[in-house]
């Protein structure tokens, strides 16, 4: 990959992440190491979009020298029970 490549592939996840987690994004943008996630906020439904948004999330925060820590229950903010993985 070229730098110009690159460069184009962290504009574009930067405008993403602007535009779809514009309080994620200034979250990182303060002078704190660590942004939270709760973690159904991003997949509770299991849907792939969510997943990939979470993992554009990461690397965003990544890019701004954040520690990213994923905070809660499976489900917990939904009121539903906790299942488990068979």
């Amino acid at each position: 990959m070229t730098d110009d490549e690159r460069m184009q592939r962290e504009s574009s996840l930067i405008a993403t992440i602007r535009r779809k987690l514009p309080d994620f994004a200034k979250a990182c943008a303060d002078e704190s190491e660590l942004v939270l996630l709760q973690q159904d906020a991003f997949g509770a439904d299991y849907q792939e979009y969510e997943y990939t948004l979470l993992g554009m999330a990461i690397k965003y925060a990544g890019l701004r020298g954040k520690e990213v820590r994923v905070i809660g229950k499976n489900r917990s903010t939904l009121g539903e029970p906790e299942g488990t993985i068979q």
